[in-house]
């Protein structure tokens, strides 16, 4: 899966694809340029992220052939980056045939170039300079300039004469590359790295090590981690080649460590060649071996013969360190065959004196004059190495008793020896000229970065302009969302204030209506009786009477209900809370409630009370609770009819309640009837009607006294035949 920073950038670079299709089209160069950048500081997410957005089809041959195209060409680069140079050439052979020299130049170049890289990592020297020729022959009929693809071109053909040790073409290349690179600073710092590796093997240390630190900066201030390694690399060599092996090894480490961090398996590989050197040349043969043996099992991997063939030498070096030169004899002549396969000339030479110094350790004369007779035959031995060989001869015919040979190769080595103080003169003035050169470049060099950063400041105030209208705009269109949502959120709590002083008011109007009705009622019996015994027409005063009195105290009844009603709809209804035993409260009522029951007659049962059921309420409310619940009882359920009280603990899983039921006999309710039971002045004609008494009001404030604990209170069908009431109060709230 994707790491977190990758998943991350893969995002952005979605967001702006598919945000807007057209924009995506537009955009396209600043994607390009980001993958590209990739490339150099994290191929693997370049190779991820391109890969990514061509599956998506967004860009295809058709519909945007240049799209497509890069998005190809990113992930075969990336591909050879990383060492998957197999992958790499399929993509790039078939962009190649797929591209026509007629219909598609510049589309046909960038494979070339694309495969001329490919053979250079494998070392086929003659694949490089013939495809990197016909791309710049096809460049030659094409109007348009491109400077920077024929910069490309140039830099592979200086790698590749430098690999065959013709240093002249390669720096004739390199510095073509150079000229055409100056817009480039990428390409520039890459083309003054490989003029920096031509002078170190032209043994001019000093202009060398000046390129590679003009191409070292340039690499830093762009953060190119690959390029970065490549100087460090190859200062580390001026300085190996100076005898200076502790800062070379400095160099040489911190390369391998980016190299490692980027996965190319290339540089890496070289990396530890260089570094089994430096430990070779300070005397720790352990550690070179180690560091030789990693760079030549991963150049086997990679199947580059030529870079396989470097590594063995080394190898081979080794085990002459160790006295082994059967087995140096053995792996230098492997290495022999690979350089020759890949035509690498520089690194058979390499391997050539590594032969020439077997056989003197192996004490065969005969051989050792051999090597050194081939290797002065070869076209490029450059004049250090042709002193050796004339030393090394002299030497060898002194140890026969030959000293006319003797004297003959001495007189050689001398006439060598005068060429090269003529070169080290024409080096120095060069070296003056190049130094002048250095200046002006690196002039130009800082003229160009302050262009640079000048263009980049400008950028960045044009996107802080547009970034600011952009905040502008949002705050505006902010500011008027803020204002239309207050003023439809205004809109709306009118209207629900409306919509609530009109159910209110029809509430009041009902509940007028209903307490009117209810009073109506004693009233008129009430007027009736008194009118009776004002008249003197009622024959038993005194029923008449305790008639008068019952009427006067139902009346009371109900204005005490309608009152206590009145208190929880306004809010002033006050609890006087305190700590009581539920279970003693429950005793004390039904014992007053006992022969009422029993005058009915109506049976009274409670199961047994926990005996220290501890809570804290308002135990007179309580009471009224309990009260309501037997008196709705008793007026309602049939004669010979039972009413049953309980009260448990039962357990809500953090929390634990006190459950009350109180549940009768017949008659029951439907569950219509069950839903309506709490409402003020509801009565279910049918059975429980206001001839049986009652204000309406009982069951209400039950329900109204149970909320204002925290509590619930519900209505359900008994098991008994009638109605179970339960209250359910948490001990923890209550």
């Amino acid at each position: 899966m994707l790491k977190p920073t990758r998943l991350f950038s893969f995002l952005i670079v979605f967001l702006i694809f598919w945000g807007n299709p057209v924009s995506a089209q537009n955009d396209w160069q600043i994607i390009d340029e980001s993958l590209n950048q990739k490339l150099n500081s994290d191929p693997n997410i370049a190779l991820e992220q391109a890969q990514q957005i061509l599956d998506t089809n967004q860009y295809t041959f058709e519909t945007n052939h240049e799209a497509w195209f890069s998005l190809n060409e990113i992930i075969a680069h990336a591909q050879v980056n990383l060492g998957y140079f197999d992958s790499a050439l399929v993509i790039a052979t078939q962009l190649y045939e797929q591209h026509n020299a007629q219909t598609y130049p510049i589309y046909r170049v960038r494979a070339l170039l694309l495969l001329a890289m490919l053979s250079e990592r494998r070392s086929e020297v003659k694949n490089v300079q013939a495809k990197s020729l016909e791309g710049l022959k096809l460049l030659k009929n094409v109007k348009t300039p491109h400077p920077i693809l024929k910069a490309d071109l140039y830099a592979l053909l200086g790698t590749s004469y430098r690999s065959q040790a013709d240093y002249g073409n390669a720096l004739k290349y390199a510095k073509l590359a150079a000229e055409l690179s100056k817009s480039n600073l990428p390409k520039l710092a890459r083309a003054h790295n490989q003029i920096g590796v031509i002078y170190d093997y032209s043994g001019n240390f000093e202009l060398s090590l000046k390129h590679h630190e003009l191409s070292l900066n340039i690499r830093r201030q762009n953060n190119n981690q690959q390029g970065i390694s490549d100087s460090l690399y190859n200062i580390g060599e001026i300085y190996r080649d100076m005898q200076q092996f502790k800062q070379a090894l400095q160099h040489f480490k911190q390369a391998l460590k980016v190299d490692q961090s980027l996965g190319n398996p290339y540089h890496i590989a070289n990396s530890h060649g260089k570094l089994g050197q430096v430990y070779l040349a300070m005397g720790k043969i352990q550690l070179a071996k180690e560091h030789i043996k990693q760079g030549i099992e991963i150049t086997k991997s990679m199947k580059a013969p030529g870079d396989t063939g470097w590594q063995l030498s080394n190898m081979a070096q080794v085990y002459i360190a160790q006295g082994r030169f059967d087995e140096a004899q053995t792996i230098a002549m492997e290495a022999l065959e690979l350089a020759l396969q890949a035509d690498a000339k520089r690194t058979e030479q390499t391997i050539r004196m590594t032969l020439l110094d077997i056989s003197i350790k192996q004490g065969n004369l005969k051989l050792a004059r051999e090597h050194i007779e081939l290797l002065l035959s070869m076209p490029n031995t450059g004049l250090q190495y042709q002193q050796k060989l004339y030393q090394v001869s002299a030497k060898l015919y002194e140890e026969e008793g030959n000293a006319v040979d003797a004297y003959q190769s001495l007189k050689q080595f001398v006439d060598v020896q005068k060429k090269r103080n003529v070169d080290l003169q024409k080096q120095q003035t060069a070296r003056l000229r190049q130094n002048v050169e250095v200046i002006r470049q690196e002039q130009e060099l800082n003229l160009l970065l302050k262009e640079k950063d000048l263009q980049q400041a400008q950028l960045n105030n044009l996107k802080l302009q547009r970034g600011i209208v952009m905040l502008i705009m949002l705050l505006l269109a902010g500011a008027v969302l803020m204002i239309y949502c207050k003023q439809v959120t205004k809109q709306k709590m009118t209207d629900l204030t409306a919509s609530m002083l009109a159910t209110n008011l029809e509430e009041k109007n009902q509940l007028l209506a209903d307490v009117s009705h209810e009073l109506r009622t004693p009233l008129a019996a009430l007027k009736l009786s008194v009118e009776l015994l004002e008249h003197n027409i009622e024959p038993d005063v005194n029923k008449a009477y305790a008639r008068v009195h019952g009427k006067i105290s139902q009346l009371d009844n109900l204005i005490g209900d309608i009152y206590r009603s009145a208190q929880f709809d306004n809010n002033v209804m006050q609890l006087n809370k305190e700590r009581c035993n539920l279970g003693a409260l429950i005793q004390d009522i039904v014992s007053d409630f006992e022969p009422q029951f029993q005058e009915k007659p109506q049976s009274l049962t409670v199961s047994k009370l926990p005996s220290n059921l501890m809570c804290t309420v308002d135990p007179e409310r309580f009471k009224q609770i309990i009260i309501n619940l037997l008196n709705n009882s008793l007026a309602y359920t049939y004669e010979n009819g039972e009413t049953h009280i309980s009260i448990d603990v039962i357990d809500h899983g953090s929390t634990k309640k006190v459950q009350l039921i109180v549940a009768d006999s017949e008659p029951g309710l439907n569950d219509i009837e069950l839903s309506k039971i709490f409402e003020r002045l509801y009565r279910v004609e049918s059975s429980r009607n206001r001839d049986l008494g009652g204000s309406g009001l009982g069951l209400a404030i039950c329900r109204q006294i149970v909320l204002a604990h925290g509590g619930e209170i519900v209505a359900e069908q008994s098991a008994l035949g009638g109605v179970a009431f339960k209250v359910q109060l948490t001990i923890n709230n209550v």
